[in-house]
């Protein structure tokens, strides 16, 4: 096509063209060719539908914390009381002097009128003036501090308190399992004195 355009030039002009002119009227004609090629290149690039770019990913929906699952998290439980501060009447179920504590059962004591009263109660009479009521067996055990006071009387053949260390007392049980009773002194969950009760 660019040859016949050429000599349809060199026609039209009656004359023949010098051959620096053809050259430079050929390099025109290729150039504008090129041009339109690529112009009609770029513009179907531009008319094509563009790939649809790859969706970000999304992070899942965070999962509200309620005020009871934040409450239930941080919340903290403590010990129950074995028992209440003050002096209790027990027996001595088992005496660990190497983990320095007693396990025992809360018993109820009454005296003079009370015991008679009570006595009665169960359908029993109080003895020498005494009685001794065992509802529970349920045992509980507690640590003893160190420096507890510990005091004996019938277990050594005494009626006087006689003193006597944990590894001591210990020699006397479980064989005692029927008792003497003992009085038990609690402060702050720990044990700080150990009576014997001296009974007649």
């Amino acid at each position: 096509m660019l040859i016949a355009w050429t000599d349809r030039v060199m026609r039209l002009g009656g004359v023949a063209m010098r051959p620096v002119r053809i050259t430079a009227a050929f390099v025109f004609a290729a150039a504008v060719a090129i041009t339109g090629c690529t112009a009609h290149s770029v513009g179907n690039r531009a008319d094509a539908p563009a790939a649809p770019a790859a969706a970000a990913p999304t992070a899942p929906p965070a999962i509200p914390t309620t005020d009871a699952q934040a409450g239930h998290s941080g919340a903290t439980t403590s010990q129950p009381v074995v028992l209440a501060d003050g002096r209790h009447p027990v027996f001595l179920n088992t005496v660990e002097p190497y983990r320095q504590t007693i396990t025992f059962d809360l018993v109820q004591w009454y005296e003079g009128q009370a015991a008679a009263r009570e006595a009665a109660k169960d359908h029993l009479q109080a003895d020498n003036d005494y009685y001794i009521r065992n509802s529970n067996p349920k045992l509980r055990t507690l640590p003893v501090l160190d420096g507890a006071t510990i005091t004996v009387n019938q277990l050594t053949g005494s009626n006087q308190a006689v003193p006597v260390s944990l590894a001591k007392l210990s020699t006397w049980f479980p064989r005692a399992t029927a008792g003497p009773m003992f009085w038990i002194t609690v402060r702050d969950g720990h044990v700080s004195q150990i009576s014997e009760q001296w009974v007649p």
